[in-house]
């Protein structure tokens, strides 16, 4: 028992030192998905001068969820974040630190994010979750843990949070393989249902 916790707080440091080191926003798409962007063409404009002007925060309009999973051993554990307003609306409920709501994130989640070592189902079990600003985005995040029976061979992984609220959702997967650091990436979008696996 004591050794499982004690693998688990490894995990979940690796994990932490993971997305501490991760600086792009949630809504930005790796190149090959997001669109071509013109560059700006014009006269330079000065800066302005004295205090900048309070602006309410900007509603975006990509649909996208970002995950970090690290795997070791038979432990996965993932870090999922998404738009607090997205999961807001696809939970048809405010998302605060009350009980309840934490329970139907957790609900949610573990139905909508679901992983399989070696070809086997596992349950998800939510350690935390709470509120985070992206910028001047208001995001969600939530930590699962899902626990195989022996070192996991090959992971199974369909992400599919908030695919039956946007049919513009994206869902990018990064997994992150110790020891070793080995990283490979899934890309997930609304419509495609369909279960991707890695071997290692």
């Amino acid at each position: 028992m004591e050794g499982e916790r004690a693998q688990a707080v490894a995990v979940m440091r690796r994990l932490a030192l993971l997305i501490a080191v991760t600086t792009a926003p949630l809504w930005a798409l790796p190149p090959a998905v997001a669109p071509a962007v013109a560059p700006a063409v014009g006269p330079a404009v000065a800066p302005a001068v004295g205090p900048a002007p309070r602006v309410a925060p900007a509603r975006h309009n990509t649909h996208i969820s970002h995950t970090r999973i690290v795997l070791e051993g038979a432990v996965v554990l993932a870090r999922v974040r998404m738009f607090r307003d997205d999961l807001e609306k696809a939970l048809k409920r405010k998302i605060t630190d009350d009980a309840a709501a934490q329970g139907a994130v957790a609900q949610y989640v573990t139905k909508h994010f679901l992983v399989r070592a070696d070809g086997a189902a596992l349950a998800g079990e939510l350690l935390d979750g709470g509120a985070d600003t992206d910028g001047d985005q208001k995001i969600w995040w939530v930590l699962v843990q899902w626990k195989a029976a022996a070192p996991v061979k090959a992971l199974g992984v369909r992400a599919h949070v908030l695919f039956e609220t946007f049919d513009d959702q994206q869902n990018l997967v990064v997994v992150n393989k110790q020891p070793g650091d080995e990283r490979r990436s899934l890309y997930f979008q609304a419509g495609d249902r369909s279960e991707q696996t890695l071997r290692f």
